[in-house]
């Protein structure tokens, strides 16, 4: 899938801030998200565990970061972050999607695709010890729900979201931990995203570093009837990556 240039649109009228990156750098990550879903999405509250049987399966996500000097302009990270699951589950009458019920009690089909691709600008308040950054995310979804073919629902919007990092280093070790979110609240769409992670960050080549990365992701989604769609819903579970910086 590729980032729609409109996403860019949503950022023109944030306010820049002073501070900024003393350097250069490139980051590209790759891991694994080993995401469990629960609570309840639909009209009728179908519970995405007990009802779906959805369970914890291993999503893909993939990054880059480019951070630079300028003050003014504000570092990039692009990420694309695979969320889907799916399984079969007896789906009982009067069961509601997203408004076309279902008449008989029936063995489904179920898919969840929450896959999105988040295009995130920031500016680095604090760089040393303790890293401080703030932003704005547009995430774009391209994704759907579906109860077969008779119950199913697009998902596809940007959204526009605040972004937040804190990290603190411990000199000379290679270790650092990091607490990362992605927020919006308005009107009856809720999103939190957070992570926090622990990074072991080693030499490989002069111009190289690498990082193992250990991390616990949560993304909570609660919609109240917005474009046919009830949810309040969470996912999350470990996550393992491997990054490389230039």
């Amino acid at each position: 899938m590729k980032l729609a240039p409109h996403l860019l649109c949503t950022l023109l009228a944030m306010t820049p801030l002073t501070a900024a990156a003393d350097f250069i750098g490139l980051y590209l990550g790759l891991g694994s998200w080993q995401g469990t879903p629960t609570g309840n999405i639909g009209r009728t509250d179908i519970d995405l565990d007990s009802t779906l049987n959805l369970e914890e399966q291993s999503n893909n996500f993939a990054y880059i970061a480019i951070e630079h000097p300028i003050p003014l302009l504000p570092n990039l990270r692009v990420q694309h972050s695979e969320m889907n699951w799916s399984g079969s589950a007896l789906i009982e009458s009067g069961t509601d999607l997203n408004g076309n019920p279902f008449t008989t009690t029936q063995q489904a089909d179920i898919a969840l695709d929450l896959t999105h691709t988040d295009a995130t600008f920031y500016y680095e308040v604090l760089d040393n010890i303790i890293d401080f950054d703030l932003g704005v995310t547009a995430r774009l979804f391209d994704g759907e729900a579906s109860l077969t073919q008779q119950e199913s629902i697009e998902l596809e919007a940007v959204v526009p979201l605040l972004y937040g990092k804190l990290g603190v280093s411990v000199p000379t070790t290679g270790l650092a931990a990091e607490l990362s979110a992605n927020w919006i609240n308005v009107d009856d769409f809720r999103l939190v995203d957070w992570s926090a992670q622990l990074n072991y960050e080693f030499d490989v080549l002069p111009a190289m570093d690498a990082a193992i990365i250990l991390g616990y992701r949560s993304q909570l989604i609660e919609l109240d009837d917005l474009d046919e769609l009830q949810s309040d819903a969470r996912f999350d579970g470990y996550f393992l990556a491997l990054q490389l910086h230039f």
